[in-house]
């Protein structure tokens, strides 16, 4: 319509007068049966709209906020665009909104009629014409069925995260409750054979060594209740300055009976004079196992294999890795295991690298994979030399 009224009008320059007239008529019953249908078309919307002036008064509001507001058209000359509003609350929010002129604002206002509830979106747009005139535009939404969807959601990925939180205890009570089965298993051998060893102190003293290793996977049941327990409200990473390699001995060593069931070896190949590290201890363990676990079931398949944990440093950090010759991940998956959920074993909760993840980002460090299939798999995680912020180790679904 813009492009036709300004030909028409060029055209008019050369024409006589009672042409001209002609002509301004036609194109204003063209002008007034365009703001006809514009008005009709707005009239129609399910949605409420008003439109303001630079001085924030009423120039038009359509039927359905009319009846919303319950006002008439003609009472609405020299009135402010948020007194047309009954509810003080949303009244207040456009008052404020037009008097900031931002561009685009929106609120969700709950109401009730009749004892039903219901959700209105209120939003605020400011309008700016090319000759320099401004203005708003408000437009009220009935969001009654989105937000009850969006609530529904969000309940669901409630109890989403409540399903993996337990997933995630069951994961992580597996591997000491496996541990201390072994022991227990060694024990009892033990009793039954006593003759195996040479005298009494010798047999107590092995029989010793096993009940410390027992006591200490207690403590660490204990510990893990204790952290997801606290998910819900995380708990910051206890960092402390430790040794790395010297974890990484404490946590071998009561893995090692259950590799030697599955004809895996172990080598260490850890770097001397390491700089001490700010690191959580139980974490750090939680980290271990869990990838060990997951390099003995990688090697499971293949009737054994070496795992092999070694430490590095370079000017900013220190390298810890743990390498396996298993199956390998499939390149398709690579991109996926540190996400909750997902697994690719059949008794898997796809829990236990998430957690890893989080941990090592929650110590300030990172966490890299590279693996090909049918050879072998090393993850590769760097800490920070120098202490970091202390950051919450914090459950969360992506």
């Amino acid at each position: 319509m813009r492009n036709f009224v300004t030909a028409a009008l060029r055209r008019t320059r050369s024409l006589a007068p009672d042409e001209k007239v002609a002509i301004y008529e036609e194109l204003l019953r063209n002008i007034a049966a365009d703001d006809d249908m514009m008005i009709t078309v707005l009239d129609a919307l399910t949605t409420g709209v008003a439109v303001s002036d630079q001085d924030h008064r009423v120039v038009f509001i359509n039927h359905y906020l009319a009846k919303l507001v319950r006002l008439k058209k003609p009472e609405l000359s020299d009135v402010f665009v948020w007194d047309i509003f009954v509810r003080k609350d949303i009244s207040d929010f456009i008052r404020t909104t037009v008097s900031k002129e931002t561009s685009r604002t929106s609120r969700i206002f709950e109401s009730s009629i009749d004892n039903k509830s219901f959700s209105i979106e209120v939003t605020v747009s400011m309008l700016q014409h090319s000759s320099g005139k401004k203005g708003h535009i408000i437009n009220i939404a009935n969001v009654t069925e989105r937000e009850r969807e969006k609530s529904e959601k969000k309940r669901e990925e409630s109890f989403a995260s409540l399903t993996a939180l337990t997933a995630g205890v069951a994961h992580e009570l597996k591997n000491p409750l496996g541990s201390m089965s072994i022991y227990l298993q060694l024990m009892e051998r033990q009793l039954q054979k006593p003759e195996a060893f040479k005298d009494a102190d010798s047999c107590r003293e092995s029989l010793t060594s096993k009940i410390k290793v027992l006591k200490s996977e207690v403590e660490r049941l204990n510990d893990i209740v204790v952290d997801f327990l606290s998910t819900v409200r995380p708990r910051n990473a206890n960092l402390q300055e430790e040794d790395l390699n010297q974890i990484i001995k404490d946590s071998v060593e009561i893995m090692i009976p259950d590799l030697e069931q599955h004809n895996i070896g172990l080598k260490l190949e850890l770097e001397e004079n390491l700089p001490f590290l700010m690191l959580d201890r139980g974490f750090m363990r939680q980290v271990l196992t869990n990838l060990m676990s997951n390099a003995k079931d990688a090697m499971k398949e293949t009737g054994g294999g070496t795992i092999t944990i070694s430490t590095g440093k370079n000017s900013e950090s220190v390298i810890l890795s743990v390498a396996d010759t298993g199956i390998g991940i499939k390149s398709e998956n690579l991109t996926k295991i540190f996400d909750p959920y997902f697994t690719t074993k059949k008794s898997g909760t796809g829990i236990g690298l998430t957690l890893v993840y989080k941990i090592i980002r929650g110590m300030g460090g990172d966490i890299s994979v590279n693996s090909r299939q049918g050879s072998g798999t090393v993850f590769s995680i760097t800490l920070p030399r120098m202490e970091k912020e202390i950051k919450q180790i914090e459950w969360e679904t992506k």
